[in-house]
């Protein structure tokens, strides 16, 4: 495998580029080729100009491509150039898929693309773009992972020259797509593709809430007020021309099946509603952010060790232009002049937003990084490696200060900021344990329960389906009036010691109150709930307890249903657990 990148009208013209590939020995061998292209502008007749250039002077290759983000402040820049990748294959191949979303939804085209995949072997990763704002792209990839979850999707959303004017574009061949998704599968047994995610924003300030939001991405209330308030609040923003310059720099942070995540508020309604490029679902637990040059060059440089122990041969960047924002024209060249050091032709591109799904994220990203590394065959041997001096080109300006011991302003401020956070969450734990922590047990208490049951409950569209059961330990009176209270203390801290390590971090455990406990488990379905709750049973029925010996359990069970309220649940467990008692004990009930 083999990449090459040019960057035209910086060291070379578009004619001299088209010269230089047709002199490369993989394109006079006929090897297989994809072109990515980033257009700096959105014009159409100039795009389609160099499309029809290169389609016909390069007949061998496949051309792709988008058009690139503009710079999001007076202070930075975008690139100004044409910026082009060549990826030669030795035995690997590639699959390209466009879809017209004119008058079809991402939905429909993913099932039109499930079909394209189930044609396709040995499937390494899927480079994916998108043109449109409005077009959400996860609809898309969802699909993919319903056909196979495990593969790798990247890539970018097309950007534009000017936030607020949607004139981004995407293209195959020498056709531009104004609503589309482009998918191009890279295939092959001798394939290997490493990527990588670099975020480097932290959550600042307590955790809110989104209470109402839409599946456009239109965010309307944060805590049960308009959702603008939290720029206004804490950065004192206000409605008007700058608001994208004054906030994007401090995206909401969240996070998804544990992965840190940023979305950023591209615009506001008159109302006081958030307008973002995904859904930020209702119940989600939102926080404003943070980042430094010093965390996001910090995440790159160790990214970047990574992937050169991954040795690729071609790697591909696509990173926010937020970030660039942050750090500075300098530092920004900086962060990619890391990944350089691995692979010199590296190429980048910015996009409207990043696409990464991997490792339990869904796809679509703000404010981040994402890289990938490909390579053909066996990763060689130390003694075989190519080694690269780094080239210090920004490094030496960026270290200079930190040398003498000079700490900038922001860097100063941040972290001041960042201990007085670490107050402040530390305190409000210790007050939420005291508040929701059973003291004897150390599990949820009975107020804890009942704050989880309704989160669940607002939240039920997100999972596939919760279950709630609630144990009791049989003739417990009895342990108590014979042995005393302190054995029958030393019970409840044995079993819910044991017990609790059969429940996962998802889900919720606490003291309902005496000899009751209520357990909350999300992404189950009714049968799975109910071998759970027996498997439970039977594990408790085995335990031998110190003075007292074997003790058994009854259990009430349900599943959450859409028109539950907490009390409605909990009324149906208890019956439930009220049957199993009366019916002879040591079992479970459905209700």
């Amino acid at each position: 495998m083999k990449q090459y990148r040019f960057v035209v009208d910086y060291d070379c013209n578009f004619t001299e580029m088209i010269g230089s590939i047709r002199h490369l020995k993989e394109y006079n061998a006929d090897k297989k080729g994809i072109l990515q292209i980033f257009e700096p502008d959105c014009d159409t007749e100039s795009i389609q100009k160099d499309l029809d250039f290169l389609t016909s002077a390069l007949p061998k290759l496949k051309v792709i491509g988008m058009t690139g983000h503009g710079a999001l402040s007076r202070e930075t820049h975008s690139i100004p150039y044409r910026v082009c990748t060549i990826l030669f294959f030795d035995k690997s191949d590639f699959n390209i898929n466009v879809y017209d979303c004119t008058d079809v939804s991402p939905l429909e085209a993913g099932d039109q693309y499930k079909k394209a995949l189930a044609t396709m072997s040995d499937i390494k990763g899927i480079l994916m773009m998108s043109s449109d704002f409005a077009l959400c792209p996860e609809r898309f990839i969802d699909k993919i992972n319903e056909y196979d979850s495990s593969l790798v999707v990247f890539g970018a959303l097309a950007g534009t020259p000017t936030m607020g004017d949607d004139r981004s574009k995407i293209f195959v061949g020498n056709k531009i797509y104004e609503r589309a998704i482009l998918a191009v599968a890279f295939c092959g047994k001798d394939l290997h593709l490493s990527h990588h995610y670099n975020l480097g924003f932290r959550p600042l300030g307590k955790e809110l809430v989104v209470t109402n939001s839409n599946d456009t991405g239109i965010v309307y209330e944060i805590d049960n007020k308009p959702a603008f308030d939290i720029y206004r609040e804490h950065l004192g923003v206000g409605m008007n021309n700058y608001f994208f310059e004054n906030t994007s720099s401090f995206p909401l942070f969240l996070k998804e099946n544990g992965n840190p995540l940023a979305r950023v508020a591209l615009d506001y309604h008159e109302d006081g509603a958030l307008a973002f490029a995904t859904e930020i679902p209702v119940g989600s637990s939102v926080s404003l952010s943070y980042s430094t040059a010093d965390i996001m060059l910090d995440e790159a440089s160790a990214c970047a060790l990574r992937l050169d122990d991954f040795v690729p041969e071609a790697v591909l960047i696509y990173v926010c232009m937020a970030r660039r924002m942050l750090m500075g024209d300098n530092l920004a060249e900086l962060e990619f002049e890391f990944y350089e050091n691995v692979c010199p032709t590296a190429t980048w591109g910015h996009g409207y937003g990043e696409i990464l799904h991997a490792d339990g994220l869904r796809g679509f990203l703000n404010a981040s990084c994402v890289v990938i590394g490909m390579r053909e065959g066996e990763r060689p041997d130390e003694k075989d490696r190519v080694r690269r001096a780094p080239n210090q080109k920004f490094l030496k300006e960026y270290l200079d200060n930190y040398q003498i011991g000079f700490v900038p302003l922001p860097v100063r401020l941040v972290n001041f900021l960042e201990s007085t956070t670490r107050d402040l969450r530390a305190a409000v734990d210790q007050l939420f344990a005291e508040a929701t922590v059973d003291p004897l047990t150390g599990l949820y208490n009975r107020r804890a329960l009942d704050h989880y049951m309704k989160k669940f409950i607002e939240q039920l569209g997100q999972y596939n389906g919760i279950a709630v059961m609630i144990i009791d330990i049989d003739h417990f009176k009895n342990v108590n009036d014979t042995y005393g209270h302190d054995v029958g203390d030393l019970v409840l801290k044995t079993g819910c010691e044991a017990v609790k390590y059969v429940y996962n971090q998802n889900d919720i455990i606490g003291r309902w109150g005496g000899e009751e406990f209520v357990g909350i488990k999300p992404n189950i379905t009714q049968e799975e709930a109910m071998d759970f709750c027996e498997t439970l049973r039977k594990n408790v029925e085995k335990m031998e307890f110190e003075v007292v010996g074997h003790i058994t359990v009854s259990m009430g069970l349900t599943m959450i249903r859409a028109d539950d309220t907490s009390e409605s649940v909990f009324k149906r467990i208890d019956e439930a657990l009220y049957e199993a008692k009366e019916t002879g004990r040591n079992k479970v009930v459905f209700k």
